[in-house]
Formats: structure tokens, C-alpha cells, sequence
């Protein structure tokens, strides 16, 4: 082992820190440590103050451009020792940040945000360079952070450039800091900014209101670019490539899809309801819609769901059974309200990049009772033509229990229609949902399948009931 790598693991060992025992302290600890092991030059930006109490919202770090692909590396082998998933983004503002949301959405973890930079930048534009902040780092227990006077740089450049406002925070944390070194302080200004703006930015944070730095804003950008002239380039290139970004996201969204099906009664809305709480405190965005007929967008739709509701409070309520017959023209004015409903609800969520539980979907027209539905030739067209779901699920259980739950269907009916959704598998992967099973252990592997979805990492593990 080397001298300097003896030395860092000393310097780890001798300063201990108490992570709290949450999974977020653990997996912190353990990256700290390997960072050591292997001498990879980081800090910790900001709001290590806090921890354990409060990790914060996300752990801002800067790294040595040499030593990134290195941390890369050892974030995705500490993720996998811990059992973490994880998502990385490359930012085109040159940031990267790496997601490591909770392999089982519990609805109360909420996973970890890494954001990774070699340079504090906005939106591409290098406003203080990190080999700066890192020349001065300083041992903070476990961990590396920037001297006070670097720090308290940083903030003010933070909040005038980036933000344009000063919090709260940020506000007390000046009043903790100062500006740390005087001398420090000022040389690094001077070297970023020039002298006399580095001097009067000096000036005005030693002794008057954080806000007063606010104005000098377009000063501080054009010293910028003034002594590095590749900042504007980066800026340039990070707004054309945002533009680029939003016009490929328009054309293939990067969200998914997850439909539930299924005849009435066997949970579906239960299901996409549990799903959504499970995953509201995570950062893996995921939203809920009903994509059944009840509520259509046709103006058309609403006045003829409008006289059937008028006409039901004078007949008593019939319950659906096999011997119906649908009429095409109804099937044709329920699939052009979905696609409406699809293309104002659903496709901006995905051009987001959420992933969408839908509680019935376009397939529902394989269960409708007419013989014209099942022509091979027409479901080859429709499911050409429907966007095709990342997940697909069709719940099954006993006909008898499902159609007692909502006593809407017969329970032949209710067989039916489970026969004919099950009938999709010939033309998708279609994953098997008990609707009579364990719910919390359905909602567990549900979640789990979710999670791997989003990071993208391995196929979906099967699930109880699943042929």
C-alpha cells in the first residue's frame, strides 16, 4: 500500500462520523470509503452541515476530471453491493447525476440523488472552475469539503448567476462562514473575476446584505467569459443541445407505459391506486389515469353518457351478460375519445418521462361483444397502430368473486372477458396479475417490476400466478 493511500485511510479512520444507520447513510459511508481506498480527489459542495439528520434533497459533489470515470465506477459497485438500482442522466450542462431509488417503493423511503460536476457551471457556462475548490479541500469527518472561503464563493456566485435570488439558507450559512479567509477569498475572486470586481464582490459579502451581489450579475458573467473564453462555447452548446433534447423527446418519448386489464371488479383501480402512493415519495415520477369510458373528452361522448344516465334513473340497472351485442359505431366512438384522451393526458406525461399506470387501455376492444373484433386481419392493424405498453398486465381470479365485487357482470361474462384479454398474449408480452391473491404481496412485486423498469438494468422478475 502506498504512503499517500495510507495516509488518506488514516485520516478516515481517525476522523469517525455517525451516518445515522439509514439506508442513505450507509451507502455514503461506503462510497466515502472506497473513495479514499482508491484516492479519488472530491468534495462535498454544500448542506453537509446537516447530515444525518437531513441528507437534503440531493449530495452535490465536485469531482477531479481525471478521477470521473474512476467514481462512476465505484458508484455503480457500491449501488450493487448494497442492492441499490440506480439511473444515471448526463446532463448537457455537463452535470451527471445518478438516481438510486429504493429497491422496494414502501411509500416512505425516498432514494438518493448524486449530482456529480467537475466545474460549478450554468447551464453550461463555467463560472468557477473546480480544480479551484478542490485545491483547497479541507477533511470534514468522513469526507471532503471546500475551505470556508471557497465556499462561501460559491454560494454567492451560486445564488447571483444560477439562482438569482439569495435563500434562506444560503443567508445563514453566510452569516456561519463569512468569507472564510479573507486573503483566500479575494485571491480566488481576483483570479476568476479580475481584480476590481473581485475586490468590490470581497467587499460587499464581508459587510453588507448578500442581496446587494444580486445587480452585478451581468458583470459577473462577462468577467467570466472575459477570462475564459470557452464558457460562452459551452453555454452555446447547451442550449442547442436542450433544443435538440426537447425535439427527440417529442418524437420518442422517454416515458413508459404500464396498463392493468382486466373485467370490472378484479382490482385494477386498487392496484394503480397503491402503486401510485407506493412511489409519491420517490423521485421516479409516476402518475395514475383512469382510461376507461367513464371519463371521455368527446363532446360527443359526454352528451350521449349524459341521456344514458337519464334514462337509467327510470330503468332498473341491468347487469352485462354474454348474450349482448355491441354495436360497431359505439366501439368506433369509445376508441376516437380514448385517442383523444391519449394524446391530451397520456403522451405529454411520457414526452416528460414519467411512467403512466393505466387503469384500461385501447385493448379493451378484444373484450367488446361483437364477432367483428375478433377478424385477425383487424387486430393485426390495431395493434400496429396502438402505442404499445411497456408493461402489460391482465388480472385473473375466480369469475364468481370478481363479478359479486361490482355486480355489473355475469359471471360467464366476466370468464369472457378474462379469456379474451388473456388472448393478447399471442400479440404482446402479457404478465398474469392474481385478482384474488395476496394484494400487498402483488403491490410488492409490482413496484419492484416498476423500479426495473425505470433504471432499466434487468427484465422484470415474474410474479406469483405469472405463466
Amino acid at each position: 500500500m502506498t504512503a499517500v493511500r495510507r495516509s488518506v485511510i488514516e485520516a478516515h479512520v481517525d476522523h469517525p462520523f455517525d451516518w445515522g444507520g439509514t439506508p442513505t447513510g450507509r451507502f455514503l459511508e461506503a462510497l466515502f470509503a472506497a473513495y479514499d481506498t482508491e484516492c479519488v480527489r472530491y468534495l462535498v459542495l454544500r448542506n453537509y452541515t446537516r447530515w444525518p439528520a437531513d441528507f437534503g434533497n440531493d449530495i452535490d459533489m465536485v469531482i477531479h476530471p481525471n478521477d470521473l470515470q474512476l467514481s462512476h465506477a465505484i458508484v455503480r459497485r457500491v449501488a450493487a453491493e448494497a442492492g441499490l438500482p440506480w439511473r444515471v442522466r448526463y446532463k448537457r450542462s455537463s452535470h451527471v447525476t445518478y438516481y438510486l431509488p429504493p429497491a422496494l417503493a414502501d411509500g416512505e423511503e425516498r432514494g438518493l440523488l448524486l449530482d456529480f460536476r467537475t466545474d460549478l457551471v450554468h447551464r453550461g457556462f463555467i463560472y468557477l472552475p473546480g480544480e479551484l475548490l478542490l485545491r483547497t479541500r479541507r477533511r470534514q469527518g468522513a469526507f471532503y469539503v471546500p475551505s470556508p472561503a471557497l465556499e462561501s464563493l460559491a454560494i454567492v456566485l451560486h445564488y447571483v448567476i444560477d439562482l438569482q435570488e439569495v435563500r434562506p439558507s444560503y443567508r445563514e450559512r453566510l452569516r456561519d462562514l463569512g468569507i472564510g479567509d479573507p486573503g483566500e477569498f479575494q485571491e480566488t475572486a481576483e483570479a476568476v473575476l479580475g481584480s476590481a470586481l473581485g475586490r468590490h464582490l470581497t467587499t460587499l459579502v464581508a459587510h453588507e446584505d448578500p442581496a446587494d451581489a444580486l445587480p452585478l450579475r451581468r458583470r459577473l458573467l462577462m468577467a467570466c467569459a472575459w477570462r475564459n473564453p470557452k464558457a460562452p462555447l459551452g453555454w452555446l452548446r447547451c442550449r442547442a443541445g436542450a433544443g435538440w433534447d426537447r425535439l427527440r423527446r417529442l418524437h420518442r418519448p422517454p416515458g413508459h407505459l404500464v396498463v392493468l386489464l382486466g373485467p370490472d371488479g378484479s382490482g385494477k383501480t386498487t392496484l394503480a391506486k397503491e402503486l401510485h402512493d407506493r412511489f409519491a415519495p420517490t423521485r421516479i415520477p409516476v402518475s395514475r389515469i383512469y382510461f376507461g369510458a367513464q371519463k371521455p373528452l368527446l363532446p360527443t361522448r359526454r352528451l350521449s353518457k349524459a341521456i344514458r344516465r337519464r334514462l337509467r334513473r327510470q330503468l332498473p340497472k341491468v347487469i352485462k351478460h354474454t348474450d349482448r351485442r355491441g354495436k360497431l359505431r359505439g366501439l368506433a366512438h369509445i376508441l376516437a375519445d380514448k385517442w383523444l384522451r391519449y394524446l391530451v393526458n397520456v403522451r405529454p406525461r411520457l414526452v416528460r418521462g414519467e411512467i403512466v399506470i393505466l387503469d384500461r387501455y385501447f385493448y379493451d376492444f378484444v373484450a367488446f361483444p361483437h364477432s367483428f373484433v375478433r377478424r385477425p386481419w383487424l387486430r393485426a392493424l390495431a395493434f400496429r397502430l396502438i402505442p404499445r405498453p411497456a408493461l402489460a398486465y391482465s388480472m385473473r381470479g375466480d369469475p364468481a368473486v370478481i363479478a359479486a365485487r361490482k355486480r355489473e357482470l355475469t359471471v360467464a361474462e366476466t370468464a369472457r372477458q378474462m379469456t379474451c384479454f388473456q388472448s393478447l398474449s399471442r400479440h404482446l408480452p402479457l404478465l398474469e396479475l392474481p385478482s384474488d391473491g395476496d394484494a400487498i404481496e402483488v403491490a410488492d412485486r409490482l413496484s419492484t417490476q416498476i423500479v426495473e423498469l425505470y433504471t432499466a438494468r434487468r427484465s422484470p422478475a415474474r410474479l406469483p400466478g405469472q405463466h
